[in-house]
């Protein structure tokens, strides 16, 4: 079957008074030459030469081709023109209204290529609503759509996905990515295509360390010793209890290797018979944050305190996600 590879108009940014029509792939946008250039200094370098006598015009506009993917151009320019001209005012709003990682992903990878700091910011913070440097904020965290009444620090704004660009985000993607290959590499090796060898080499690294992790931090913390944890008021009622959670939590373990933050939570002790002293019920917290702790350096990253370091650089120092 032959392919139409005829450049297409984007019928949400055609203008008809535009002065320069850009391509990107098989889509093309006309637009205005002024407010590119008043948004991004290499938009206004590249648009500063003078036009050559042959250059390519469309309905006597000069034609400007980029390398870029079509889809991140269309929302990248949308993202502009919306700032510009009100023309879209609910396609990229900043956090904590809800968004789509697509978006996210054209703005933030293109803001940062041509020199757009609004929009990489907005980018930055929808993205680092998900990905969040401490255990606390991970746990609470809430995609919004459903979530009328929760407070901002608990606004996750947009769905899941495992693509990121920036450091700070990166052990929790990498946890989330991992979590996802308890059925195979398939997917992995289909998606991660673009890895580099290093890359891919250290991620498969952090799987499996993450997916040891389930049984050889967080099942320990109940199992070995399972009589003598420290503060236990009530030995054998606790030890009843631990176990029936050992038990519980092995099958977890065996059906979820990969998610040793999501196997048990303090919330669980409901499902064995029995409760346990707050001693024994924070045993298993501790084995969960002293994972979250060394989940950067199992990937081959930074610790946390330097990934915070990294995300106060580039966010500022106050948390944005405080109402």
């Amino acid at each position: 079957m032959q392919v139409d590879n005829t450049p297409q108009r984007a019928a949400e940014l055609w203008f008809e008074d535009g002065n320069i029509v850009i391509q990107a792939g098989n889509s093309m946008f006309r637009v205005y030459r002024g407010i590119l250039a008043g948004t991004s200094p290499i938009f206004r370098d590249m648009l500063s030469f003078p036009q050559p006598p042959e250059a390519e015009l469309v309905e006597g506009c000069p034609l400007v081709r980029l390398p870029d993917a079509g889809s991140e151009v269309s929302v990248f320019l949308r993202a502009i023109f919306d700032s510009n001209l009100s023309i879209c005012l609910n396609f990229f709003k900043p956090f904590p209204a809800p968004t789509q990682y697509p978006i996210i992903q054209g703005c933030l990878r293109l803001s940062h290529k041509y020199e757009v700091e609004h929009l990489r910011l907005r980018a930055l913070v929808h993205l680092s609503s998900r990905y969040r440097t401490s255990l606390a904020e991970r746990d609470t965290c809430r995609f919004q759509y459903g979530f009328p009444n929760r407070n901002v620090s608990e606004i996750v704004s947009w769905p899941w996905n495992s693509q990121v660009e920036a450091p700070w985000i990166l052990p929790c993607a990498l946890y989330d990515l991992s979590a996802q290959l308890k059925d195979g590499f398939a997917d992995l090796l289909r998606d991660g295509a673009s890895l580099s060898s290093e890359d891919l080499t250290r991620f498969l690294r952090g799987h499996h360390l993450q997916t040891l992790s389930a049984a050889t931090v967080i099942l320990p913390s109940l199992s070995n010793p399972p009589h003598d944890i420290q503060g236990c008021k009530s030995a054998a009622n606790c030890r009843e209890a631990r176990l029936a959670a050992v038990a519980a939590l092995s099958t977890e373990i065996q059906e979820y290797p990969t998610i040793p933050l999501g196997v048990w939570s303090e919330e669980d002790w409901y499902r064995v018979p029995g409760e346990p002293c707050s001693s024994c019920s924070s045993a298993l917290e501790e084995a969960r944050k002293s994972f979250w702790d060394d989940l950067p350096q199992m990937y081959g990253l930074p610790s946390w305190a330097e990934l915070e370091k990294m995300r106060v650089a580039a966010l500022g120092t106050v948390h944005w996600w405080h109402s």
